[in-house]
């Protein structure tokens, strides 16, 4: 009995370590992909930039396309 389960042991162990895979088998090669452009940025990323942050405020938060304060 106990020279069975090694028996079973020694033809069982190396088929679970190769996973009963035959050489033969052709290898999948890795395909090259091409990565899309990125996207378009958004309108408002295109504007142009007022340098000062209180300008750049008064703009955002007005109302109207003028401009809020006068110099």
């Amino acid at each position: 009995m106990h020279k069975e389960i090694r028996l079973a042991c020694a033809i069982a162990l190396p088929l679970l370590i190769y996973g009963c895979q035959s050489s033969s088998m052709p290898r999948i090669q890795p395909v090259a992909v091409q990565c899309l452009p990125p996207p378009a940025p958004a309108a408002w990323f295109m504007e142009k930039r007022v340098p000062d942050l209180t300008q750049r405020m008064l703009n955002e938060l007005s109302g109207s396309p003028t401009e809020a304060t006068k110099d």
